[in-house]
């Protein structure tokens, strides 16, 4: 019977190894058949660019989108008569020209309401157009893919050498000329030098992911201004028609000094609030024991009674007492175990009542106070200083911030009693 299990194991192995294999390779045949699609500029499907459509004669060329190629024509010629990706951005929006996002919703190809309804709200920014005017393909010009998968079935992705990302001239119809779009490229090149306005950067910043406008509720981008060096700002303020938001921007230095400022007040709240929290706990103890020297009293009271009925019983037992007598009696002896077992339980649930909840609130709070010696300087912002304690910062104009720390629901469940 064992062997037979053995022999069995073997072979759903040995098939386990062959499948595996066999979809290597046909991972390798696909990607290579994919590749030699790509060298002569065939579109394989995916996210269409802005402006284009799947020819329905040829799945694998593009064509003109009569509408959506118009608005593409629109970016460039704004940007050849000088105008600024940001500039361009809020005309764009003035005029209501929907983003490529918001473009492929009304086009039905989302997956969720929710996604749709995201969507919809986009608005144009200095990116969005910037990654416009940078897209070759909008000259007619196929780039196939800047990644590879070097190994099958593998996640890691490769950049491509850059003689393999040459793009194939003329592979579909163009929006702009060849000329059109490298004097756009001078453009740019000539108002923002190599890289984007604003001087991105790729730079971890510790509050990376946590600073919002405080009136859109979107992320704020971080950026290296002139002026205020590293800095957050709404990048919907500039470009969005009829914004809430102000663009004023806030200083990544005057930013954290409010952090810690706010951070350190709540850690003194919550050290203040732990003494209070220990002296209660002190007093709910002292009380505890009251109350278990009494249950231990009433205990001892109601086992006296239970021997006392056991007594009664031998005497009924031995004949030296009538039965109507041990019944009135064994009655009254359980009367009066009743009433010591009620009292037990009003002192047992007394002794919760008063000392559970203290000692619950004394431990949550005792564990935050936990975190902040593990967690490192509250004074220096790091990212794990960060992520432990601050959930989400809304930034508003007059360099007012609002700070949602990670454990203030703790606090406010003591500041109200």
């Amino acid at each position: 019977m064992q062997a037979g299990n053995d022999v069995r194991g073997l072979e759903v192995a040995i098939k386990n190894i062959i499948n595996a294999s066999y979809s290597r390779d046909l991972s390798a045949k696909i990607a290579a058949a994919d590749h030699v699609m790509q060298k002569k500029g065939m579109y394989l499907g995916g996210y269409r660019p802005f402006g284009f459509l799947s020819d329905p004669n040829d799945c694998h060329k593009l064509i003109l989108d009569p509408v959506a190629s118009r608005y593409v024509r629109l970016i460039f010629e704004l940007a050849l008569q000088g105008n600024r990706t940001g500039t361009i951005a809020k005309i764009l929006n003035e005029k209501q020209i929907p983003t490529p996002a918001a473009y492929h919703v009304a086009e039905n190809h989302v997956y969720s309401e929710q996604k749709a309804w995201d969507l919809q709200r986009s608005h144009w920014t200095s990116g969005t157009v910037y990654h416009v005017l940078k897209n070759e393909k909008y000259k007619g010009t196929y780039v196939g893919a800047k990644f590879i998968m070097p190994v099958p079935c593998c996640k890691h992705r490769v950049l491509r050498a850059p003689l393999e990302q040459q793009g194939i001239e003329d592979s579909h119809a163009a929006i702009v000329t060849p000329e059109e779009f490298e004097q756009a490229q001078m453009v740019i090149m000539l108002q923002h030098g190599k890289h984007q306005a604003g001087n991105y950067t790729k730079h971890q910043y510790p509050l990376k992911g946590k600073v919002y406008c405080g009136y859109c509720q979107k992320l704020m981008k971080y950026r290296v201004l002139k002026k205020l060096g590293p800095s957050f700002n709404c990048r919907f303020s500039a470009t969005a028609v009829d914004s809430p938001c102000k663009r004023i921007p806030i200083s990544e230095e005057l930013l954290e000094e409010i952090i810690r400022n706010a951070l350190t007040a709540q850690i003194k709240q919550a050290e203040h609030i732990l003494e209070i929290l220990h002296e209660r706990e002190r007093k709910a103890l002292i009380c505890f024991s009251a109350l278990e020297r009494q249950e231990e009293k009433l205990s001892a009271e109601k086992a006296e009674l239970v021997k006392l009925r056991v007594a009664l019983y031998e005497q009924y037992a031995d004949g030296n007492m009538s039965k109507e007598e041990f019944i009135r009696q064994r009655d009254a002896y359980r009367v009066q175990e009743d009433d010591k077992m009620e009292q037990i339980q009003r002192l047992r649930t007394e002794k919760n009542q008063i000392f559970q909840p203290v000692k619950k609130d004394t431990d949550n709070l005792q564990a935050v106070m936990n975190t902040v010696g593990e967690a490192g300087d509250v004074m220096h912002l790091s990212q794990n200083v960060v992520e432990t304690f601050i959930d989400r910062i809304e930034v508003f104009n007059d360099e007012c911030v609002k700070i949602r720390f990670t454990f203030e629901d703790v606090l406010k469940s003591y500041e109200a009693e």
